[in-house]
């Protein structure tokens, strides 16, 4: 009797163990990717701000540092662009890479924006 018992509650154990396990798992969901026109513009603004500030840091010594970090930047941008495209990522971690990737280009904006246009002028289109 104990025998036939086992035998037929094992399966029953190990369906329902493989089962919850399956359902505790975050089922793979998809993460749209960046649109390519605003990684081309992310790219565009790290670069055009590396390249001002060092421009300027030129002229300014004091602002050498400021370029020598601003070089991180376009660097970290393109990283997490890289980290994105890594398989075995779950959607929570697909999302904050995107959201990390648009901080690191809303700061090259703000840090463009935050120079002074007569200590570092920009070039004309």
């Amino acid at each position: 009797m104990r025998k036939t018992l086992i035998a037929c509650c094992l399966p029953l154990a190990v369906l329902a163990s493989g089962c919850a396990k399956e359902s505790s798992e975050s089922p793979k969901a998809t993460v749209a990717a960046i649109p390519e026109e605003e990684v081309s513009r992310g790219r565009q603004a790290c670069e055009a701000y590396v390249e001002r500030v060092c421009a300027c840091a030129e002229q300014h010594p004091d602002m050498a540092e400021e370029c020598a970090l601003s070089k991180a930047r376009p660097k970290a941008f393109e990283l997490n662009l890289e980290l994105g495209t890594a398989p075995g990522l779950s959607k929570v971690e697909l999302q904050a890479v995107k959201v990390e990737a648009r901080k690191i280009v809303a700061g090259c904006f703000e840090a463009d924006s935050r120079l002074a246009d007569t200590k570092c002028p920009r070039k004309a289109p």
